[in-house]
Formats: C-alpha cells, structure tokens, sequence
C-alpha cells in the first residue's frame, strides 16, 4: 500500500499517538510487574495454597493434611526426608520452597491463559 505524504500536523498528531500508545505499554508493562511481585509474596502464595487458611480450625486443617498425603504420597516420603536429615534440613527446606513456588507459578499461568 503506497503511504501518502502527510502534512506536518498530520504526522505530529501521528508521532503524538505513538508515544502514547508506548507510555501505556511502559504503564501495562509496569503493573504486570508490580502484581506479579504481589503474586510470589510467601503470604499470596500460601493463600493460594490455603485459601480458606485464616477461617479454618485445626481439625480442617489436619483433615487437609491428611487428604493431601492421600492424594500426593510424595509429599509424605518427602516430609520423612526432611525430618530423618538433620544436617541436610537446610538444603531440603530450599528444594521444597523451589517446588512449591515452581507449582504456584505454573498453576497461576494456567489460571490466566484459561
């Protein structure tokens, strides 16, 4: 498509509209940023684990524990893991924060691109 000469205000009100358009793509970009530094605070991460946590009694919670083992036996061979290491407790502590937040962040991408 040929592009026509444009007259100077013309292509100042075109140049205008495209620094707009990139200060609200700097203004989107930022606030993805920003709630996604919200999103991956240990308190968001674990409301997204529990999010009923602050309402529940200890038998919800025990109830919830045990259902989880239940339905992920890993996580109770892991625990043992991590209790039975005592010099190595730090290390495992460390991988299991890597896996949980790994998991919240997978789940979360998945949540948005539903």
């Amino acid at each position: 498509m040929k592009q026509q000469a444009l007259t100077a205000k013309e292509r100042a009100l075109q140049i205008e509209l495209v620094r707009t358009r990139a200060a609200l793509e700097r203004q989107a970009m930022s606030r993805g940023v920003r709630n996604l530094g919200e999103d991956l605070r240990p308190s968001a991460v674990l409301r997204s684990v529990f999010p009923r946590a602050t309402s529940r009694s200890a038998s919800d919670w025990l109830f919830q524990v045990i259902s989880l083992t239940r339905r992920y036996p890993l996580l109770t061979s892991s625990a043992s893991a991590l209790l039975s290491g005592v010099g190595k407790r730090r290390r495992w502590w460390r991988i299991a924060g890597g896996l949980l937040l790994s998991w919240q962040v997978a789940r979360s991408m998945g949540r948005k691109h539903d």
